[in-house]
């Protein structure tokens, strides 16, 4: 009896030790299930990350050359990182001076470059930038990143990426096609801070490239914001204003983590250029595919040439006021070109803002006004476009800085009477040769008249 007894307790502790085995391998088969997810979602990373590796050039598939690098952007606010106040400024810009063609043309032609040019400088034939000399540091890796975007829409007062393609002919390695932008290396080879770039066109996207195409991704939005198409192609094309379109300058700093490269964007840098304008043929795009269409900037005759020569001040505090004067090489002539109207514009992190100036005094080659307020609080410097137009022709696109007041204003007092006491420098030449007031002595009196 007693080993009966002893047989059962047996089985029951060799039943118990098999209940905690099957308990501990059903523990590890949780274990394994959930590494198994793990390595799964880690699988469902990298294979993500492969595909932003992957660029799509009009349909054609084409691998990065490095699958090591990865181009990440990052809003310069959210990464705490510190920001330069000098500004970037566009001194050539950026037009269109042939037809623009789609990719096929390209394809057909290799000789065929459809580069942008310049025509409101005569001394440079390509968009050209000056970029503040702190950012040619070869230790940082500064760069300038340039994106095609649309004007800023009337409906939502935002730009947005262009879906027309723009790159760089002769360095594939410049070309980011994933983020639909084009980086250059500053380099100490841009002699003075001065950088052309020669090499820029704009492919064209047939109608339906541009039905394929999908949202509408907001230019530098921090959480990738976008917005559909219509339905049509011709409603896309006309509520994008896609006939319009702008060069967007930005200063990127390269960094390198985990052998990925990953660009940080300072988005306050942005400026914008001048709109280009496309105008269609008679025979519109959309109603035939194989139609070119004819890009046209207003090319003025020598006599109606209007650039800016000097302007002052170009920094001021938000609630200053301050009167700015701009000189001109040629006058501005309302009775012929239409009266002259002058708006500020800011689009950025904090919000978009525009303020038409209404205190306008012209006299001949002369402008003066008022600065007006800029609306929103600010910590460091922000630059606004300042948008010249007359009613028959658009003139150079200007910038101004406002600082916020916690600046020493003795100090930045100081650097606008710098600025200004530029303005006045009777040693200055314009393109010709010639000084500014051997060649318009009205305005050696217009000076002297509002100094007196």
């Amino acid at each position: 009896m007693k080993k009966l007894v002893k047989k059962y307790e047996d089985l029951r502790n060799d039943k118990e030790m098999l209940q905690k085995e099957n308990a501990t391998l059903k523990q590890d088969n949780a274990t394994l299930k959930q590494e198994n997810e793990t390595l799964k979602q880690e699988n469902a990373l990298l294979k993500q990350n492969n595909d932003r590796l992957t660029t799509n050039n009009d349909g054609q598939n084409k691998k990065l050359k490095n699958s090591n690098e990865c181009v990440v952007l990052h809003d310069a606010i959210s990464t705490g990182l510190s920001l330069p106040p000098e500004s970037l400024e566009i001194i050539a810009q950026p037009c269109y001076t042939s037809k623009l063609r789609y990719r096929s043309d390209y394809t057909h032609n290799k000789n065929r470059r459809g580069v942008l040019h310049s025509i409101n400088n005569s001394n440079y034939q390509y968009p050209t930038i000056r970029i503040p000399q702190q950012y040619f540091d070869v230790n940082e890796q500064y760069s300038i990143r340039i994106c095609l975007v649309t004007v800023v829409n009337e409906t939502t007062q935002r730009r947005y990426i262009h879906p027309y393609d723009l790159e760089d002919i002769d360095n594939e390695d410049y070309n980011d096609r994933y983020h639909r932008a084009v980086w250059f290396p500053i380099q100490e080879t841009d002699i003075g801070g001065i950088k052309s770039f020669p090499n820029l066109r704009i492919v064209k996207k047939k109608a339906d490239d541009l039905k394929n195409y999908g949202n509408f991704i907001v230019f530098d939005s921090s959480n990738e914001d976008s917005i559909p198409q219509l339905s049509s192609i011709k409603d896309t094309i006309k509520e994008f204003n896609l006939e319009k379109a702008q060069l967007a300058f930005t200063i990127g700093k390269k960094t390198t983590v985990n052998n990925n490269i990953t660009y940080i964007v300072f988005k306050q840098t942005t400026i914008f250029s001048e709109e280009m304008i496309e105008n269609i043929s008679r025979e519109s795009d959309v109603d035939n595919i194989s139609t070119e269409s004819i890009i046209v900037r207003p090319r003025s005759s020598s006599s109606s040439i209007c650039r800016m020569y000097k302007y002052a001040p170009r920094n001021g505090f938000t609630d200053s006021y301050d009167e700015m004067l701009i000189f001109y090489t040629n006058k501005l002539k309302p009775r012929k070109y239409g009266e002259l109207q002058i708006k500020f514009e800011f689009d950025g992190p904090i919000g978009h803002w525009s303020a038409s100036v209404i205190d306008l005094e012209v006299i001949d080659q002369m402008v003066s006004f008022r600065i007006p307020y800029f609306p929103y609080s600010i910590d460091k410097t922000i630059t606004v476009n300042i948008i010249i137009k007359q009613e028959k022709r658009d003139l150079e696109l200007l910038t101004f800085n406002y600082i916020p007041r916690i600046q020493c204003p003795k100090c930045q007092g100081n650097s606008n009477k710098h600025d200004l006491s530029l303005v006045y420098r009777n040693n200055e030449e314009v393109d010709d040769d010639r000084s500014m007031y051997e060649t318009s002595p009205e305005i050696k009196k217009s000076k002297l008249e509002l100094f007196d």
